[in-house]
């Protein structure tokens, strides 16, 4: 692995940090505690190509690779550290990645370059009541009705509905689909551009909304919807009928890079305001650095911190092999490295970001710091969204033992 950075990919970082200290630190808070990233950060975002980066250009992309983008999300995050302008970015770059691979050629046409202006929001849809996780067991489906499709079903806990319906080209989501008998297992799913509202602006009356209150990331929206015998043109199916679970997993192994990267970043972020408050913070008439105590938490913290970016960064070439270079790099070693980064990039920051609202005491529960947004941001991505932690220490303890291992039975 090459820790080597080239010309484009220092730009790259680069460009995203000055677009931070110019158009996200000045609005933080705005960002924090309001229910919307601000239209001109995201109309900002799309002019300096960060929606739809890795896109290609046919469609209004950059045809940047995943570690550039990871780069891009990480400074994002360290500009708003609530996680809502670093999920909201990475959304968009993760799952229309999966349309512009999978889709028609009509929908690609129709939905990705009003994805890269900025026009349209594109997430992910598979969550439903009865669990994230057990996604063998969902209940949302599709079947035939002549050559096109009629859905019913539920999807919660999804990012991103206000958005699909506020912004002027609408949005959807890749969302999956039951379309054959659960003896097929896997291949019983079929994945769908499920859109609530067209990019013509027009939203879908047999889709019905709703919004949760998020205790923190306020700037992103949280939501459901269901929909009951909705007709889907078959157009707007992603990839051949029974493939859906495995483009979904695919896409989750992006975004799961995307989201360790986010949590990185607001760490970075927040350990920085710490060094400069353990400089500057005078207590029994010295720096508060000058405690041995919180200077041996200090590099405990930036150690796991560097550890945590790497793993980041690996699983990032790792997958940059596949998409970029056309390697066939097994889907076991994939899954680890994706896995190995989700699950510690956002209890590192969690831990990392506490332990810096401890040395600023009573400041830090006050919204005058932005520690506790970023707090609460980290969380969503520590209990569950795109995949809990406990679900990837399953993902790499089946990589290490083995499917045939964890399935035996004796006797």
């Amino acid at each position: 692995m090459d820790f080597g950075l080239t010309e484009d990919d220092r730009l790259i970082r680069e460009n995203a940090r000055e677009f931070v200290q110019k158009y996200v630190i000045p609005q933080r808070d705005k960002i924090s505690y309001s229910n919307s990233i601000p239209e001109d950060i995201i109309r900002k975002a799309a002019e300096a190509g960060f929606i739809g980066f890795t896109l290609s250009e046919k469609y209004g992309g950059a045809g940047g690779t995943i570690s550039q983008m990871s780069s891009i999300i990480e400074e994002l995050a360290r500009g708003d550290v609530s996680m809502a302008l670093p999920v909201y970015v990475l959304l968009l770059n993760g799952w229309p990645a999966m349309l512009e691979k999978y889709g028609t050629e009509e929908a690609k046409e129709e939905i990705l370059p009003s994805i890269a202006k900025g026009r349209t929001f594109f997430g992910i849809g598979s969550t439903e009541p009865s669990g994230g996780s057990d996604v063998m067991n969902e209940k949302s489906n599709a079947v035939r009705n002549g050559s096109d499709w009629l859905a019913t079903g539920e999807k919660v806990y999804i990012s991103g509905v206000r958005e699909a319906l506020g912004l002027p080209g609408g949005g959807g989501f890749l969302t999956l689909l039951r379309t054959g008998d659960k003896k097929l297992a896997s291949k019983a799913f079929t994945t769908f551009a499920l859109m609530i509202k067209g990019t013509d602006g027009k939203v879908r009356n047999q889709i019905s909304t709703t919004l949760f209150n998020n205790i923190a990331r306020e700037g992103l929206s949280t939501g459901g919807f269901s929909f009951s015998d909705m007709e889907i043109e078959d157009s707007y199916r992603v990839g051949e009928v029974g493939q859906g679970f495995h483009i979904i997993m695919e896409g989750f192994n992006i975004a799961r890079v995307y989201v360790a990267a986010a949590c990185n970043g607001a760490a970075f972020e927040a350990l920085d305001m710490g060094r400069e408050h353990l400089r500057t913070r005078i207590l029994f008439d010295q720096p508060l650095g000058k405690q041995e105590g919180l200077q041996f938490e200090l590099s405990e913290l930036y150690g796991k911190l560097e550890s945590s970016r790497l793993l980041t960064q690996k699983a990032a070439w790792t997958l940059d092999r596949v998409y970029k270079n056309k390697e066939r790099v097994p889907l076991s070693e994939q899954n680890l490295a994706v896995s190995l980064a989700k699950m510690t990039g956002p209890p590192t920051a969690h831990e990392i970001i506490t332990k810096v609202m401890v040395w600023h005491g009573a400041a830090a529960y006050t919204k005058d710091l932005p520690l506790g947004a970023a707090q609460g941001g980290v969380m969503s991505y520590y209990v569950g969204a795109e995949g809990g932690i406990n679900i990837m220490k399953l993902i790499i303890a089946r990589e290490l033992l083995g499917k045939e291992f964890l399935s035996y039975k004796s006797g």
